[in-house]
Parts: C-alpha cells; structure tokens; sequence
C-alpha cells in the first residue's frame, strides 16, 4: 500500500515545474500554459490512479480490516493530491481572460479535498460506511472538476493555446 511516495514525488516534481528555480527575472512567454498544462495532467493522471489502484486493491482485500485499511490509504492520498493541485494552481498567475475559468478549476479541486478530508476526518469505522460516503461524493466531485477542466480547456484554446489539460485522466 506504498503508492504514496510516487504520487508525492510526481507531485513535486510538478510544483517545483511550476514555480520554477527562482534565477528567472520572470516566466517566459507561454510558461503559464506549460505549467498550466503540467499540473492539469498530473493532477488528473495521478486521480485516475489512484481510483484505478482502488479497485485493484479491495478486490484483492479480505473483509474488514483490510479493506478498511485500503481505503484510508486512498482517501488519505486523494486529500494530498488536491491540496497539491490546489496550491500548483494557486500559484500560477493566469492572463486576465483565463482567471475565472482557472478559478473555477481550483474551485472544483477544492471541492474534491473537501469531500476526501471529510470522508477522513469522519471517524468511519467500517469499509461499507466508507464506501457508501465515498461513492456519491467523490463521483459528483469529479464530474465538477471534469467540467470545470473542459471549460478552463476551452478557455485555453480561445486564448490561442494548444496544451492539453488531460481533462479525461488520459494522456494522449
């Protein structure tokens, strides 16, 4: 159950991408949307891995404190990559006709470390409590974060950019 040290190195990696060294005077032209585009991706790559190895992981658990243990594991890691992609994005300073939509994007991560810190902090004793919690509450989430990913991604093509935010979990 030590997927944990890849997702935080991935997730690092992309920070210090985006905010860079510091010996830059500034961001170079276009380094918005690189860096846009790198925390996009790995944000969502990293979310459809961690749901992928859910699965993977409670098929393979024996009832009770196994499956209990699997899915404090997820939820535990599903709260750091949002606040991850959280503060990424917190830290990028978007054109003006990028801001609300990038906004709303943060917003929906947001959301979805809301849900995942209160499935953890709710004191679940049972695997089936958390299931039931988790279901709902984390697909309505990722619907929102989908949403708001594609209209940030319309946005960025308005705009004249060509990146892809891999708003389906999926590298092209």
């Amino acid at each position: 159950m030590r997927i944990l040290r890849p997702v935080a190195a991935t997730i690092l990696v992309v920070l210090l991408g985006a905010c860079g060294s510091g010996d830059d005077v500034g961001p170079a032209v276009g380094d918005y949307f690189t860096q846009l585009q790198r925390v996009s991706e790995t944000g969502q790559i990293q979310q459809r891995g961690l749901q992928r190895d859910l699965r993977r992981r409670l098929e393979g658990a024996s009832e009770g404190e196994d499956r209990m243990a699997v899915l404090m594991v997820y939820i535990d890691q599903s709260t750091r990559l949002a606040q991850d992609v959280v503060d990424a994005l917190g830290q990028l300073e978007p054109p003006e006709e990028l801001a609300a939509s990038q906004r709303a994007y943060q917003d929906a991560w947001r959301s979805q470390l809301a849900v995942a810190a209160g499935v953890r902090d709710a004191g679940f004793t049972g695997a089936a409590e958390i299931l039931e919690a988790l279901q709902p509450a984390f697909g309505n989430a990722a619907a929102e974060t989908k949403a708001r990913c594609d209209d940030l991604q319309a946005a960025v093509a308005a705009n004249g950019s060509d990146v892809d935010l891999v708003c389906d979990g999926r590298a092209a």
